[in-house]
């Protein structure tokens, strides 16, 4: 468990460093162009729940993707859908049982570019479903619980390549499933993003 800690703390601790040396980019660094129009992004990482449901289950993968449109060179909208798989610790056997959290989300995002280097807060509001019934037997979920209305926020370093239609960053994120005895979800992931 400390070391799960540790590896969430030294992904969070990446970002505030990459945050801080894009500020820190003197006035002369290479001007590019800041992509702005529809784009798609894809996302892998992993998702740790924490609250209640921390010592019920263990951390799991997390994939995501985003498609939308750049309104301004600092503002987009768009839309998410992901899925993350996560081992349920159980008091008795049977072990192995997992339970899977498919989502769908309307997100916005702020950004601000310094040369190839963009540092970003995006929130979002969607709809979370739980694929089991396993919760249950746990009294994480009453009986029948399957949906949740969710409310998330993150942010994270982008980094823009030459051609302008790609860019690759690393983001952190929080989910509150509000009607699920309030669960929260913490997940760090990778993506590239295509702006057309």
């Amino acid at each position: 468990m400390l070391c799960r800690l540790r590896i969430v703390r030294s992904a969070l601790l990446a970002l505030s460093l990459g945050a801080a040396s894009a500020l820190a980019l003197p006035a002369h660094a290479e001007d590019r162009p800041v992509s702005v129009g529809p784009y798609a992004q894809v996302s892998v990482g992993g998702q740790k729940m924490v609250g209640k449901t921390k010592r019920r289950t263990n951390e799991g993968p997390k994939f995501a993707l985003r498609v939308g449109t750049d309104l301004f060179s600092w503002f987009s909208v768009g839309g998410r859908l992901d899925i993350a798989s996560h081992e349920v610790v159980l008091p008795r056997p049977p072990q192995g049982e997992y339970t899977q959290f498919y989502g769908g989300a309307g997100e916005a995002r702020l950004s601000l570019s310094i040369g190839p280097v963009a540092v970003f807060a995006e929130g979002s509001l969607g709809y979370t479903m739980v694929s089991t019934n396993v919760l249950e037997t746990v009294d994480i979920l009453e009986p029948g619980e399957r949906f949740t209305p969710t409310i998330g926020a993150g942010g994270g370093l982008e980094y823009q390549l030459q051609n302008r239609h790609y860019a690759f960053g690393l983001g952190g994120e929080w989910n509150n499933l509000t009607e699920f005895a309030r669960m929260h979800t913490v997940s760090v992931s990778a993506h590239m993003r295509y702006t057309y």
